[in-house]
């Protein structure tokens, strides 16, 4: 009698009962069963032969080749090597074929059981669910205490359930529930006393790990593919490289409790949104601590776009941009400018307005914006590392600098180095809202009204945007209570923290603020036309003739105020001391074709007066010469040849002479007209001579 083996490992009990039996009663037949076809096996799997020559010919399966009758190599696979379903299904059909049933033994095991055991232990329950584990257990204990006093169990089951309902009015509870609680009491397993069913297999994942691996490089991609486009894609790779696994690939919910399970929140962050995302949700991040801070020693400057529709002046739909700077310790927003478009100009603006209303600080924070980091507000910061092997031109002083304060740079893409950003975002919800043109910084935000409302022209205009903002600030903003991570201050409003921590203020007369703030060119040289300013551009040109001519060439940088551009002061490039201010030089602007005579003649009129001052300043030049120092280049010439004259100047020839001879006879020349006629050559040297005497 053939007995099972109980040292199976497959929870496909059956399947392996049908290879068992299979061969066993195969053997007994004394049959061949060691080896498949390529048809056989693709009747088998229910594919095509092609399909199976080419698996395996890719070597996807043990196989062993033989010559066939006609000399041709043929494949033949071993049934061993087969999965177990198609070994079952292979001995399945043989055993159908042969018609034979097999004799089991009486004593043949049972299916093993599956016992459930808690999965957690009573340090990893909840506080709820410990005390709702002490209840049922204090409950099962009384239930069992009692019970035994009683010779009717069943009786006085149904009388403890009725108490009990009568006692505990937020519980279910029956016999049932009972019965069940104790068992898992006995076996220690306190998911089932708690109730909770299910997930006695938890962590067993019956996904085969070739695929999952498959699926994962798939999923934790960048571009973020879902979960049902990965699960589809996951089965075509496994039909084509592994079709024997194809029924072993559980649902696509499955796929998805194991992400949730088995994938870290950080792994899929960071292989799916990115680093950046990454860094902002997950990674550690510094903790700054305001205990040493005190007001004005840290402004943070920063732009942001209003989210309001309004008119300009032209009566153009567009938005506005505002330009802040916020006190890092009481979160007050110290200075601030609104403009049609964010630009270095208004950030000096808005650090005016601070200076003006708060004193000047120690220090700003700023980002990597093009408005923050130019050569005459605070340098280059990060961006000054030129490219290798650049020189770096050195710059004239900046305005930060003139005015004592440090400028930090932060991080590039580093949104949690700026707190001024939570603002803005207050400034969205508590200033933007309020007027009909607010449309929202994301197309989510936008009202579905507004295109009404711009139809309508029933849109604020930048002048009441720029007037009710300054009232909102200082009598809403700055008053409401501090928000920032000192608790001993929750109590005061933002503008009593600065009060109270600031311990003293930096102030410039409005004069020498004036000066501090003025914007800065880079060096350049002095032109026939003066200096220049580059505004929008276009080269605006400063002058004065008289000083301008007599410093041509000369380096100097010129300081300049956006606003005022009537006059420039010009500064030496290499002392930073002033030298000259001067004014536009608008005599010397005409257009290409000007018929305006008035306009040239000004224009040459200035030209012939500098002209004229550059002659009588050469004129003063030789006024003051003597009579030795006038004489000029030629004199001296003459007087130097006549002071060697009488020193010794001859020429020694040789002795020794080399003729050098023509290879023809010279000819005579003779007078035309007077062939017979001799031209004495010495006569002619001779009178010569007599003349020049």
């Amino acid at each position: 009698m053939y007995i099972l083996s109980l040292s199976r490992k497959s929870e496909n009990v059956n399947t392996y009962e049908k290879i068992f039996v299979g061969a066993y009663l195969l053997r007994q037949k004394g049959e061949k069963i060691d080896y498949l076809t390529v048809t056989e096996f693709a009747e088998l799997k229910n594919c095509s032969v092609q399909y199976i020559q080419q698996y395996c010919k890719d070597g996807k399966i043990q196989t062993e080749q033989e010559l066939n009758c006609k000399g041709r190599m043929k494949y033949l696979i071993p049934v061993s090597a087969l999965s177990k379903d198609l070994q079952a299904k292979y001995y399945a059909q043989l055993k159908k074929d042969t018609g034979l049933e097999p004799e089991l033994a009486k004593d043949k095991p049972e299916k093993p059981s599956k016992t459930r055991k808690s999965s957690r232990s009573f340090e990893e329950l909840s506080a709820d669910e410990r005390t709702q584990l002490n209840f049922w257990c204090g409950l099962l204990q009384e239930w069992q205490g009692r019970r035994s006093q009683y010779k009717s169990k069943t009786e006085f089951d149904k009388n403890f359930v009725g108490e009990c309902r009568l006692k505990y009015d937020d519980i279910e509870i029956s016999e049932r529930i009972l019965y069940r609680k104790w068992t898992a009491y006995k076996n220690d397993d306190f998911d089932g006393i708690l109730g909770i069913r299910g997930a006695w297999n938890r962590n067993n994942s019956t996904i085969p790990e070739s695929v999952w691996n498959d699926f994962l490089w798939e999923w934790l991609d960048e571009n973020r593919p879902t979960v049902s486009l990965c699960y589809r894609s996951t089965i075509k790779w496994t039909a084509e490289f592994y079709p024997e696994l194809l029924g072993e690939i559980p649902s696509e919910m499955t796929f998805r409790r194991r992400i949730e399970r088995d994938i870290a929140y950080a792994v899929k962050t960071l292989l799916r949104d990115g680093e950046k995302a990454f860094s902002d949700r997950c990674s550690p991040y510094i903790m700054r601590m305001y205990d040493k801070l005190e007001a004005n020693d840290c402004w943070i400057a920063d732009n942001h776009t209003l989210d309001i529709q309004s008119y300009d002046d032209n009566g153009n739909v567009h938005r506005l941009y505002l330009t802040a700077f916020l006190d890092a310790k009481s979160g007050v927003i110290v200075g601030w400018n609104i403009i049609e478009s964010s630009d270095s100009q208004s950030t000096i603006l808005a650090l005016r307005h601070g200076i003006m209303r708060f004193g000047i600080p120690k220090c700003i924070y700023v980002d990597n914006g093009r408005e923050f980091l130019t050569h005459d507000i605070g340098g280059k910061g990060h961006r000054t590392h030129g490219k290798k092997g650049e020189e770096q031109q050195p710059e004239p002083p900046t305005i930060l600098k003139r005015l004592g304060i440090e400028m930090r740079n932060a991080i590039v893409r580093n949104a949690k180095a700026k707190p001024i950003e939570r603002t803005f975002y207050t400034v969205k919800n508590q200033f933007s809202k309020l007027f009909s043109g607010f449309c929202g910084g994301t197309i989510l935000e936008r009202p579905e009204s507004l295109k009404r409302r711009i139809k309508d022209g029933k849109l604020p205009c930048d002048y009441e945007i720029r007037e009710i903002f300054e009232k909102w600030i200082d009598n809403e903003y700055n008053s409401q209570n501090y928000g920032g991570s000192e608790t001993c201050y929750r109590e005061l409003s933002r503008l009593d923290v600065w009060n109270k921590t600031c311990s003293e203020i930096r102030k410039a007369p409005e004069s020498a603020l004036n000066l501090m703030l003025m914007r800065s060119t880079r060096k350049q040289k002095i032109k026939r036309n003066g200096v220049y300013v580059t505004i929008c551009s276009e080269k605006i040109w400063f002058t004065e003739p008289k000083e301008t001519i007599m410093n041509l060439e000369k380096e100097v940088y010129v300081r300049y105020d956006p606003a005022d551009l009537r006059t420039v002061r010009i500064y030496d490039a290499e002392t930073d001391k002033y030298m000259f201010t001067w004014s536009l030089a608008d005599q010397l602007m005409a257009d290409y074709l000007e018929e305006n005579m008035e306009t040239v003649a000004g224009a040459n009129a200035l030209i012939r007066e500098t002209k004229k001052f550059v002659r009588e300043q050469a004129k003063g030049t030789v006024t003051a010469l003597s009579n030795q120092q006038r004489i000029t280049l030629p004199d001296m010439t003459v007087r130097k040849s006549q002071a060697e004259k009488d020193e010794d100047f001859r020429i020694i020839q040789p002795k020794r002479i080399v003729p050098i001879m023509a290879d023809e006879e010279p000819e005579e020349r003779m007078a035309v007209g007077a062939e017979n006629v001799v031209i004495d050559m010495k006569k002619i040297r001779k009178n010569s001579e007599m003349r020049k005497k």
